[in-house]
């Protein structure tokens, strides 16, 4: 879905160029920086510069500055809105530093960023702001561990939620594309987008850059991990919702491959071992936990598509996939069922890598793994809790492909969903290393069942 984006260097559209932090700022905000959950380098020193600052053509306050951090990798963009206030609480959280006599905060918690952000986003072709309710009413900051800023608007079109992203790259990011094309297409299994907001410049090599997006608040509904979570505490089985969640992301499937094509791309399973060694390898060097793992890693591994029946191979064939699935990625509602969010991808993936068609059968095995999750955290008594809410995701999700599907799938659980969820299982391990290191025992101890049901 092309879309074309603004050029700065004529001052046109929603931004006009700011002048980049001061010295003061910027030291106040490299010490702040690295406390935030979104904040990409975890270890380590890192090198936060200046890049491009910017602030909404209609003379609001709030300035958008886009910083460039480097840790041991490629240089990454995050984008910090910041305002100057007074009267602000010594322990609110958008506090960053007192400077001058006035409180430097994060803006994504400051009305007139809102305003200006509902003003001067692009709405959709059927959502013209004009007539829009964007009454503040009731707005706030989301309090939950993300990689992005979410903020509620109770009120707007009626109910919305605005998501500033806070690592930014150039290109369409695809949490405003991928939704677009689901709702264009007819599917009804995603929160429709309303808005968006676009930065471009020609000078700095940015023909497009999504800073945000505005969705449809779904009223009611309770996040899919955490009622999973209540379901293992309470020892209720939870395979009626993971039947019905396994039929939505199948349809999900089906529509993101009529709404986004891929021209019959395919993957050699060569291409994919090798994919996959490649990643295992890079998590068994950041994290000391895996290195008695590597060698039963390489055995599983070497072993993918020994069994591959031929009547599978299609299911090799790669589309647009959701690329980050789990239980917290869903929303349930009781009038509307399983709504899927947040098509961004794994953030502590490469952009290139996260926008990329893929194997469908990794958001199955995403998802399996979050089963995994929910059991350790409601503290499921029974291990069974877990196996049947992944056999009954299974069950709907076959239910709803075709049948040649349906019978590769169920003959592919041995080699490729295990292999998929193994790569999972192994992100996951170093993602809680870096961000949740009491979770860690979750994703190894699935690491140790996946290699001894793959060896046993």
């Amino acid at each position: 879905m092309t879309r074309t984006g603004l050029d700065l260097t004529e001052q046109l559209g929603p931004f006009v160029l700011a002048d980049t932090p001061t010295e003061t700022e910027l030291d106040a905000l490299r010490a702040w920086l690295p406390g935030r959950r979104w904040f990409p380098v975890k270890h380590g020193s890192a090198r936060i510069e200046p890049w491009l600052s910017v602030r909404f053509g209609d003379g609001s306050d709030p300035v958008i500055h886009l910083l460039r951090v480097q840790g041991e990798g490629e240089p990454v963009v995050v984008q910090v809105p910041v305002v100057r206030r007074t009267d602000v609480a010594t322990d609110a959280p958008e506090r960053i530093a007192e400077l001058d006599g006035t409180v430097l905060i994060d803006a994504c918690y400051d009305p007139v960023f809102w305003a200006s952000w509902l003003a001067l986003a692009q709405w959709g072709e059927a959502d013209s702001r004009d007539g829009v309710d964007t009454d503040l009413a009731g707005a706030r900051v989301l309090a939950v561990e993300q990689s992005n800023t979410s903020i509620l608007f109770p009120k707007v079109a009626g109910g919305a939620i605005c998501k500033v992203f806070r690592t930014v790259a150039v290109g369409a990011n695809p949490d405003v594309d991928i939704p677009r094309a689901l709702v264009q297409a007819g599917w009804a299994g995603v929160p429709r987008p309303y808005a968006w907001l676009e930065l471009a410049s020609s000078e700095h090599g940015i023909d497009l850059m999504d800073l945000g997006v505005l969705c449809e608040f779904v009223d009611g509904a309770s996040d899919g991990f955490q009622l999973a979570c209540a379901f293992a505490t309470d020892e209720r089985s939870f395979t009626d919702q993971a039947r019905d969640l396994g039929r939505t992301v199948a349809e999900m499937h089906l529509a993101l491959a009529r709404a986004m094509p891929s021209a019959g791309q395919t993957v050699g399973l060569e291409w994919l071992r090798t994919e996959l060694r490649r990643r295992a390898r890079g998590a068994v060097d950041a994290v000391d936990a895996l290195g008695s793992r590597a060698r039963a890693i390489e055995q599983l591994l070497a072993q993918l598509g020994a069994a591959l029946p031929d009547a599978a191979d299609h299911l090799l064939e790669l589309q647009h996939v959701h690329g980050d699935l789990h239980l917290g990625q869903a929303l349930w509602a009781e009038d509307t069922g399983w709504r899927i969010l947040d098509f961004e991808g794994e953030p502590m993936r490469p952009v290139a890598e996260r926008i990329r068609p893929d194997l469908p059968v990794r958001d199955v095995a995403g998802m399996l793994r979050s089963f995994d999750y929910a059991a350790a955290v409601g503290q499921a008594n029974d291990p069974q809790w877990a196996l049947d809410a992944r056999e009954a995701f299974l069950a709907g999700y076959r239910a709803v492909l075709p049948e040649p599907d349906a019978e590769a799938l169920a003959a592919l659980e041995q080699d490729l969903v295990l292999a998929l969820e193994l790569d999972k299982a192994l992100y996951e391990v170093v993602y809680e290393a870096n961000n949740r290191p009491d979770w860690l025992w979750i994703p190894l101890q699935a690491v140790d069942r996946i290699l001894t049901q793959a060896h046993g």
